[in-house]
């Protein structure tokens, strides 16, 4: 494999934007008029309810959906993402939940799965070198490129799927539930890797459930409910806010419990004066 650096875009430029998307499955509409746009930089949350076409979108930017109609612009180009091939080589990467990692296979093994260097005669040591080199600039805690995978913890697992596939220099990297099943100290270790991931220049799409790991990274929130679009929110957005974009309730358990700490809080003012 031939590692070449692609210019990356200005910080703040936009490299994705999507006009009018929509994806049907037969007599199924499972997107309507999607409109989504990321730039350079900046991490920008996927969330919404089960069902709500957070998959579809995802797997439609990794060219294993097409779209039924509507406009992909990459980098200020209208973009066709016909296939996966098509949305690696664009500079579009993905990393599904399952992660597709190989237990039995080194770190260095899996960030070089399918993209190794010199194929006909690996070249071990320089494989080493280029994986050592880039998660030291993530700062990763991986004690040894050399220990198998099953012995990996779940945030160094996602690690090493995330620095895989920045071998191959993307614009934007999708994360689709980068947290899920993992302890307090492994979603921080993901949580800051994402930010080193934003710092390098990238666009990030998180998909998550947890509204606290969102808050944490992400730059916008999009809300996404029965296949449309619901809402844009910055992080100080109240869990009241987003809770009804997601639902479309604006009654729930999360405004009622807001409005009774409001009522509270007014009682302990009165009985203070």
């Amino acid at each position: 494999m031939t590692t070449t650096t692609k210019a990356m875009p200005a910080k703040g430029e936009t490299i994705l934007r999507l006009s009018q998307i929509c994806k049907n499955f037969g007599a199924v509409s499972a997107l309507t008029d999607i409109d989504l746009e990321v730039k350079a930089g900046e991490v920008v949350a996927l969330v919404g309810d089960n069902g709500a076409g957070k998959s579809t979108l995802i797997k439609v930017l990794a060219g294993v959906h097409q779209p039924s109609s509507g406009t992909i612009d990459f980098m200020g180009r209208p973009a066709s993402l016909d296939s996966p091939g098509k949305a690696l080589e664009l500079g579009i990467a993905t990393v599904f939940q399952d992660l597709a990692l190989c237990e039995n296979l080194d770190v260095v093994a899996n960030l070089f799965l399918g993209h190794e260097m010199s194929p006909w005669a690996l070249d071990e040591v320089a494989m080493e070198v280029r994986a050592w080199t880039l998660l030291r600039e993530l700062a990763a805690r991986i004690p040894s490129v050399r220990q198998p995978i099953a012995s990996l913890s779940g945030g160094q697992r996602q690690t090493v799927a995330i620095a895989r596939s920045l071998l191959l220099d993307p614009k934007i990297i999708m994360l689709d539930e980068p947290t899920a099943a993992l302890g307090v100290a492994q979603t921080a270790e993901v949580l800051n890797l994402i930010e080193r991931v934003r710092d390098r220049g990238l666009g990030v799409i998180i998909i998550s459930h947890n509204m606290e790991d969102v808050r944490a990274v992400a730059d916008r929130i999009v809300v996404l409910r029965l296949g449309r679009n619901n809402g844009v929110f910055t992080p100080d957005a109240s869990n009241q806010e987003l809770v009804a974009a997601i639902t479309g309730a604006t009654e729930n358990s999360v405004s009622r419990r807001m409005e009774r700490k409001s009522v509270h809080a007014q009682e302990q003012t009165g009985s203070l004066t």
